[in-house]
């Protein structure tokens, strides 16, 4: 049904993989100083996208759904960390494997690879062993408290909503986030992007959404834009939201999508394994095409490792992400269970 909701998906990591792309291009072919591309220079917010699709897609499939908390929770962590972990123990058996390839053999300490794996790289300041695995950190955020208020509240798409709100709110007060230090990840505007994508569902489900939701939306982006006007939340968030919503409302529209959706839908399935595919084989394979084509244009270089990361991305889909998935829904439950 939310065929364009897929759609964005794959717009969103390809975005943040054609963003990394063209971050790393000067280190390999010649570039103008002025060379500017405000696109490109701004797709990596694709994974602001990523977080209101995320809220979007977590209300609608428990809005109607008999599962408790502890099953919404298995099934988000069967989706999330096999394939994580494997991106993270395949990163770090490169690392030890071609240490010059890699760089900086001191930064995969056995500590640092373990609070990647339990998504608390953030505690250290530090990005994850697999780099774009900071915002994954923020998903399992999202998907533990919601979890929390589906067992505690009889509302627990409201409370989740004032609950993020309230702390982006506490967030912006002076001295807060200088008092916390890295644990100012908990009170970061970034929860409002998840909270869009729950309204954002809401009002796609219902046709409505609460007045006391939207207050406590509009008290905290009018408090964000006075103390971080800038906010990526604001800048990115908001629009993104209108994506999300935008994308539903033609999802609902059109029953008969096209060959062409169709085939981005699959690559929209796909969505997760190309935004980890990208870590190092973007560095990779621009030098391998920048050696083999030296007076390449900027724009096809990025082009060119933008298609050879989804190319990867939908063969690791295919040959490990699904499987693995597959296998960790078999566990512990009947056959009929696993395939619903």
């Amino acid at each position: 049904m939310l065929v364009h909701i897929q759609i964005l998906r794959f717009l969103a990591a390809a975005g943040v993989v054609a963003f990394h792309a063209w971050g790393v291009a000067p280190n390999y072919i010649a570039m103008p100083k002025d060379t500017h591309n405000l696109v490109l220079e701004n797709a990596g917010h694709g994974v602001d996208l990523f977080f209101v699709i995320s809220g979007f897609i977590i209300y609608f499939s428990t809005h109607r759904s008999p599962h408790g908390p502890a099953a919404f929770l298995r099934r988000r962590v069967e989706r999330i960390v096999p394939f994580y972990f494997f991106a993270i123990l395949l990163v770090t058996a490169l690392a030890i494997l071609l240490p010059a390839t890699f760089g900086e053999p001191g930064w995969y300490t056995p500590q640092h690879i373990l609070k990647s794996l339990a998504f608390i790289s953030f505690t250290d300041g530090q990005m994850p062993v697999v780099y774009v695995g900071w915002s994954l950190e923020y998903e399992m955020y999202f998907y533990l408290c919601a979890a929390l208020l589906l067992a505690l509240s009889r509302n627990p798409w409201r409370d989740l909503t004032l609950l993020f709100c309230g702390l982006a709110a506490v967030g912006q007060l002076p001295g807060v986030r200088e008092a916390l230090g890295n644990h100012a990840f908990f009170v970061d505007p970034l929860v409002l992007e998840f909270v869009l994508g729950v309204l954002a569902g809401k009002l796609f489900v219902h046709g409505r959404i609460g007045g006391l939701e939207l207050g406590a939306v509009a008290v905290a982006f009018a408090l964000l834009a006075f103390t971080e006007p800038n906010s990526r939340a604001i800048v990115f968030g908001l629009p993104s939201a209108l994506l999300v919503a935008g994308a539903a409302w033609i999802s609902r529209r059109r029953q008969a999508p096209s060959r062409a959706e169709h085939a981005l839908e699959r690559l929209g399935d796909a969505s997760y394994a190309i935004y980890l595919a990208q870590v190092n084989t973007v560095t990779l394979t621009s030098g391998f095409i920048a050696a083999i084509w030296p007076g390449i244009l900027p724009l096809a270089l990025v082009a060119g490792v933008t298609a050879v990361v989804v190319a990867l991305g939908l063969a690791l889909n295919i040959a490990v992400e699904r499987p693995l998935l597959a296998f960790c829904r078999s566990i512990g439950r009947t056959p009929q269970a696993a395939r619903a």
